[in-house]
């Protein structure tokens, strides 16, 4: 079961005393509104007050909270309608939604990652934000909110420096530059420079290192980054942080590119891919290692490749972050159930080449490591048939990945999708959702282009 629900069905167990003294059986059948895009999508925001399951907290919701106390509410499908989580549908509620919307001092009841509800005083416009890793950052960016960014990990000098402007960011020491664990030196500067709002990477171990500030005052968020959670993380953060506009932005161009995909794929039998990782030494040694492999929806990669084909998928046996390990042996047995290997490279995309460089990767050096890394695959048909793509992780492990998913499609579908459709897309988001200004034609690696590996849709 996904974790959203249980994590909702945990609050009405826990409420279910007192609710049950105020529901008032309808038997009218009333179901909650179907999104209007995006067929499959979770357009939620995950805000308690959101009465009527849409996308935004606004006079709708006050006169759905006013319906459901005349008719009786149904808390299975209308979770986030009890806006304080007393149990009960009151007047109450309606001041509450009413100071989110009039942006007055109150505190919003969200759910979390955790799968436990959360809640900060808000309103958090203007506040100097903190945030724990690169999808974090990207988030402040594509909200508008860049320049109230104070402090960040070294992550982003180390591979982000050639898009961000960090200037006014202070940056502290995480355990390495592949870490998003809260550290002591990011605890120092935060305090330092006096963040007010921390926009966390939700990790049981940064939970408890942001804990005394939060005791503090400190406002700290947390919510997943990826994936399905894209969109509602998106318009939860606008709603608290004062950027309604570009998170609904945000959410009418992933919808578009999911649209034009479900439009030009409607008639179209779509194969079967895995999400993989690839290795050098794997490539050189043959079945010697194990494969690392997204396969489940809170990872990004697997998330965006499951909008255009069925991403191979398996919920064991995960890791906090949603990859697990499969041997290759696996994948040689499994042969003929994988029509596409999709080979993600770190660091590449937007990122840059090499730490501290600045420089942004080429598409040379792209093309470069995605051809020492597929002869991982030699022995498998898909590498036979020239169905090994190449993206980059650092766009499909973030909301990015929007931007770069009709570059799948392309891959897999090169007569349904075109090159120039892809890069389009991709430049819409570079243009509107970031605070790079490049052209991606010209700048950054983003897909296999070609060279030795002979890939079918070149």
């Amino acid at each position: 079961m996904d974790k959203k629900i249980i994590a909702i069905i945990a609050v009405i167990i826990l409420l279910a005393a007192g609710v049950a003294a105020y529901i008032v059986a309808t038997g009218n059948g009333e179901k909650a509104p179907k999104k209007a895009l995006g067929s499959g999508t979770d357009v939620t925001v995950p805000i308690y007050g959101n009465a009527n399951n849409d996308s935004y907290i606004d006079k709708s919701d006050i006169d759905q909270i006013k319906n459901l106390m005349t008719r009786g509410w149904d808390p299975v499908t209308y979770p986030y309608a009890d806006a304080d989580l007393d149990g009960f549908l009151t007047d109450k509620d309606i001041q509450l939604v009413q100071n989110i919307i009039d942006k007055k001092d109150c505190k919003i009841n969200y759910m979390s990652h955790f799968g436990d509800v959360m809640s900060v005083k808000y309103p958090l416009s203007g506040k100097k934000i903190g945030v724990t890793y690169w999808q974090q950052s990207e988030m402040m960016a594509a909200l508008g909110l860049w320049d109230r960014v104070a402090v960040g990990p070294n992550n982003l000098t180390a591979y982000y420096k050639g898009i961000y402007d960090l200037s006014h960011v202070d940056i502290y020491t995480a355990k390495n530059n592949h870490n998003s664990g809260v550290t002591d030196d990011a605890i120092e500067k935060y305090v330092k420079n006096k963040v007010e709002v921390i926009v966390a990477t939700p990790t049981a171990a940064n939970l408890t290192a942001l804990g005394k500030l939060m005791d503090e005052g400190v406002q700290c968020i947390f919510l997943w980054y990826t994936g399905d959670w894209c969109i509602p993380t998106m318009l939860a953060l606008g709603i608290m942080l004062g950027a309604e506009e570009k998170a609904k932005a945000y959410m009418d161009y992933s919808l578009n590119v999911i649209n034009i995909i479900n439009e030009r794929l409607k008639d179209t039998k779509r194969p079967y891919v895995i999400v993989a990782g690839g290795s050098k030494s794997l490539a050189e040694d043959g079945v010697s290692s194990t494969v690392t492999v997204y396969s489940n929806p809170m990872e990004g990669d697997y998330y965006f490749t499951n909008l255009v084909a069925n991403a191979y998928t398996n919920s064991s046996g995960l890791s906090e972050f949603g990859s697990k390990k499969l041997s290759y042996e696996w994948m040689l047995l499994n042969d003929n159930l994988l029509d596409y290997i999709l080979i993600y490279q770190n660091q590449t995309g937007f990122a840059t080449g090499s730490a501290d460089s600045g420089v942004i990767i080429t598409q040379q050096e792209f093309n470069e490591r995605f051809e020492s890394t597929v002869g991982t695959y030699k022995e498998m048909s898909a590498y036979k048939n020239g169905h090994c793509i190449g993206i980059p992780y650092d766009m499909f492990g973030g909301i990015s990945g929007y931007g770069l998913t009709l570059m799948i499609a392309h891959m897999i579908y090169p007569d349904l999708f075109t090159l120039n459709e892809a890069q389009d897309m991709l430049q819409k988001w570079f243009d509107e959702f970031t605070v790079a200004k490049l052209d991606v034609r010209k700048t950054g690696g983003y897909y296999y282009s070609g060279g030795s590996y002979p890939a079918a849709y070149l």
